[in-house]
């Protein structure tokens, strides 16, 4: 009898712990979860997702925006009416339907199994009304980004995709570079339901408001830019060039103006991919020579007197030799004569008198040994060695064998039209919300890098230059200009070859108070390789265009 007792009370024991320990279990090792099991058969948790927000030219034209539409799905089961003539129905409403979807449509149709599908085509808001209530069709919104210009300015605007999670996201240009202020704040409400799933009124709810994304204000001219567009669009056909760019900035703020990049197809079209401009670092040869010589009249190295007594003949510097691009020499020439002449002698004496150490801290202050920081997704970074044998410096001087990107030549060459100060490279200038208020970015100012004195005479010599050398033939009457051609060498394997080069030409106009400041490059064009004959003409036919557009 006791042995008996024993045993129920020791069996009514380890039934209280073996029902506390299971409580225990439940109620804190699974809280959680089981809460939220609970959560999800009671609530229902439905995101709003916000309006991304809009990319505007400078006179406040969309160049991205938002496009509502639908996609419809079927469910087999319930349908109630036969699958063809719901086909043709739909085939009515939005003509051609049959013929894009016929493969997966015949699939639907004849595989017993496949009970669901979602259907390829979007519907327009009118087209979707008429099947909103059939049975069996189930209609999505969807939202996809939209260009009114179409490819206009798809360099600079990037494109929308999906990433590996399903959601949108912006890759390239602006739309990867502001993507969080363009994509808004994802909203959600989390409501109570019945058994059927139908959300209960009178029980409370919670809500997230979506926020939508930002509108972005840019100074892209639409104008400029088609015109840049379709100008280096012929220039690469007629010079028969592998591809080309064109940026244009507003010298005083550093806006840019317009930007693209085309490649040589039979109609020229941007690249897909990347944005040369930011994205290639190339050598900028002779376009460079300005530079150097506002770097050695700012040092006082030299002054606006200087003469090249030692021009008269190739200049050597242990096993190389420095000539000019047609192999000509000018005795005794002045500083016009040599940027006139694109006088690769005379540059290698004008840096050996400004020397090393300065050439590096202006080559530094003009921001040419890193990224412009321009508001684009993309940019590279330039390199710049460490090792500087005396040739090395001296082909510095005419723009061999240092890199940068268009955009970073642009910014440095800009500065001498921006009376020698550094305004870096921007294009969005402020942002809107939803509510029409504005938000702007911090402001930089301007970084000072040469004097006026230095500017003035470099405006004098860039202008002489132009108006006394071969590229006048195509400059527009009354359009003054300040500027320099280049061509210079592409390296392979570490060496120069004469069959590819890139030719360049960079200014601003007028030379006084200037409007704009341009780079146009042209890569490997066959009918010329010169700046002067290839690039010029380009850079000067859109400056025309240009001065009317501002």
């Amino acid at each position: 009898m006791i042995q008996r007792y024993r045993l129920l009370l020791t069996s009514l024991i380890l039934c209280f712990f073996i029902i506390i320990t299971r409580f225990f279990y439940w109620q804190v090792v699974k809280s959680s979860s089981l809460k939220e099991r609970a959560l999800s058969q009671t609530y229902k948790l439905e995101t709003q997702n916000p309006g991304r927000g809009q990319i505007l030219s400078s006179d406040d034209f969309p160049l991205a925006l938002n496009q509502t539409n639908y996609q419809i799905s079927i469910y087999k089961p319930n349908l109630k009416q036969d699958l063809d003539s719901l086909f043709q129905k739909i085939d009515s409403t939005h003509p051609g339907f049959m013929i894009e979807n016929q493969k997966n449509l015949d699939n639907f149709k004849n595989n017993s199994k496949q009970l669901w599908i979602d259907l390829p085509t979007l519907f327009t808001n009118p087209e979707k009304t008429q099947f909103q209530d059939i049975a069996g069709i189930t209609i999505r919104q969807n939202q996809s980004r939209y260009y009114p210009e179409n490819k206009l300015a798809k360099d600079i605007l990037g494109f929308i995709a999906k990433d590996e999670e399903g959601t949108q996201i912006g890759y390239g240009g602006l739309e990867s570079y502001y993507n969080k202020k363009l994509q808004g704040k994802i909203g959600f409400i989390l409501a109570p339901q019945d058994a059927t799933g139908k959300t209960i009124l009178s029980k409370k709810s919670w809500t997230s408001p979506s926020s939508d994304g930002q509108n972005i204000h840019t100074s892209i001219n639409r104008g400029i830019q088609y015109q840049a567009e379709k100008i280096l669009s012929e220039g690469i056909e007629k010079y028969k060039a592998d591809s080309g760019s064109i940026t244009v900035m507003a010298s005083q703020t550093g806006q840019i103006l317009a930007m693209t990049s085309l490649i040589a197809t039979s109609s020229a079209t941007p690249s897909a991919s990347k944005n040369p401009a930011i994205a290639d670092l190339f050598e900028p040869g002779s376009i460079f020579k300005p530079i150097i010589v506002s770097m050695a009249l700012d040092q006082k190295s030299i002054d606006n007197n200087y003469i090249c007594d030692k021009c008269g003949s190739p200049r050597t510097i242990g096993e190389y030799t420095i000539t000019n691009w047609d192999n000509a020499t000018h005795p005794n020439a002045t500083i016009k004569d040599i940027i006139l002449n694109s006088d690769n002698i005379g540059m290698s004496y004008i840096i050996s008198k400004l020397g090393l150490d300065n050439f590096l801290r202006y080559y530094q202050k003009l921001g040419l040994s890193q990224r412009t920081g321009i508001d684009l997704q993309g940019e590279a970074k330039p390199t710049i060695k460490s090792n500087w044998p005396e040739i090395d410096l001296a082909t510095a001087s005419f723009g061999q064998g240092i890199v940068v990107t268009q955009v970073n030549m642009l910014q440095a060459f800009n500065t001498i039209a921006n009376n020698g100060q550094l305004v870096k490279p921007k294009i969005a200038k402020y942002f809107t919300n939803n509510l029409d208020q504005k938000f702007y970015s911090k402001k930089q100012n301007p970084i000072p890098i040469f004097s006026s004195e230095t500017i003035s005479y470099m405006k004098e010599v860039l202008k002489y230059a132009v108006e006394n050398g071969v590229v006048n033939q195509f400059r527009p009457k009354n359009l003054e200009v300040c500027a320099k051609s280049g061509t210079a060498q592409v390296a392979v394997k570490g060496s120069y070859t004469d069959s590819s080069t890139i030719a360049s030409y960079i200014g601003f106009s007028p030379c006084n108070n200037p409007k704009f400041t341009m780079i146009v490059t042209i890569n490997n064009p066959k009918s010329s390789p010169w700046g002067s004959s290839t690039a010029a003409p380009i850079w000067f036919e859109l400056a025309s265009k240009i001065d009317h557009l501002l």
